[in-house]
């Protein structure tokens, strides 16, 4: 019978999106408890009960095309009471097929979720957090207000600044040192006059522009800026500098605090090493004259994933994903700033 295959039909998509609801739930459950990224993946493999992440929609996707063609219906003959009753009919099938469709939104959310949870476990980033060097911690504006200063790159942004998302972290090389780190995303806003097309009256349009860096603490050299883009820096790197490497002139530009410090500092190994660090990179490097603190700032999104969730419809492909996924501008800064330091 007809009736009994439709009820046989709900039946099954609603048992199937009450799995997909479960799994949904346990894979919260999973990114709240787990203490690593390994933790997340030994949770995801066995799961050991359904792994479909994809509800069942084809039945409310039915309705609709079907309420629409009884609508539409109304064209052919709109004074026939067939077809007014076909239009009444068709609004209530569209309607039950609104609110019988199941959303993807709740899946894109967990996954976004163990997303990110997995990179604050796999690269140890704590949000929102001051490093632990800090043994009095201050107020995070205070505290992001404290950073801003020490350098004049965040003087950027005619209408504003600030660091609307960062996270401490420690950096270890192989001899076992460790560096205390904070990876930042720099935004800032500039107001730019547009006139219109009579030139006569004058509107603001609002420019967002992005930034991503990060502040290493207790490094040993000082009063130094280095910087890919032909640019003079501020106070209080007032002096530019030049070295014997021609190759390496023409491609950075060096500034520093105190003309008898930086003589002593560059070094042709030290040009060397900051040749290196910049050959596949843009941006700004500066150390701080007197607070022992590094930073760096660039285009290149640190938080950037090499991989995005794509027609993820199981546990198993979104192991998959999570397992393989990185963050390779920071990986890549970490590893080069550590080769630098040492």
């Amino acid at each position: 019978m007809p009736l009994d295959s439709v009820q046989h039909s709900i039946h099954i998509r609603r048992k199937k999106n009450e799995r997909v609801f479960q799994n949904i739930a346990r894979l919260q459950d999973l990114g709240r408890k787990a203490q690593s990224h390994q933790d997340i993946l030994d949770g995801l493999h066995p799961w050991n009960a359904p792994i479909v992440l994809k509800f069942e929609n084809v039945l409310p996707l039915l309705l609709a095309a079907l309420g629409l063609f009884f609508m539409l219906l109304i064209f052919i003959a709109p004074s026939n009471i067939w077809m007014q009753l076909g239009l009444i009919s068709g609004l209530l099938m569209i309607f039950w097929a609104y609110i019988s469709y199941e959303d993807k939104q709740p899946i894109d959310d967990v996954i976004e979720f163990l997303e990110q949870q997995s990179i604050n476990k796999k690269y140890q980033l704590a949000l929102h957090q001051q490093p632990q060097h800090i043994s009095v911690p201050l107020q995070p504006v205070l505290f992001i207000a404290h950073l801003k200063r020490l350098f004049p790159v965040f003087n950027q942004g005619t209408i504003s600044n600030d660091l609307p998302y960062y996270a401490s972290t420690v950096w270890e090389d192989k001899d076992g040192q460790q560096h205390q780190v904070m990876v930042f995303q720099y935004h800032y806003v500039n107001e730019m006059l547009v006139r219109d097309k009579n030139g006569d009256d004058v509107r603001v349009k609002e420019i967002h522009k992005d930034l991503w860096g990060v502040f290493v603490f207790d490094v040993e050299t000082q009063g130094l800026a280095i910087t890919t883009a032909n640019k003079d820096f501020y106070y209080p790197y007032s002096f530019p500098w030049h070295t014997s490497d021609i190759q390496t002139n023409q491609k950075l530009n060096i500034f520093g605090s105190d003309e008898m410090q930086t003589a002593k500092l560059l070094s042709p190994a030290f040009v060397l090493r900051l040749a290196d660090f910049f050959a596949q990179r843009q941006g700004d490097l500066m150390f701080h004259p007197s607070s022992h603190t590094l930073c760096f700032l660039g285009p290149a999104n640190l938080f950037k994933i090499s991989t995005q969730a794509k027609n993820i419809q199981d546990i198993s492909a979104l192991r998959g994903h999570l397992r393989t996924f990185k963050l390779p501008y920071l990986e890549s800064l970490q590893r080069d700033l550590i080769h630098f330091l040492k």
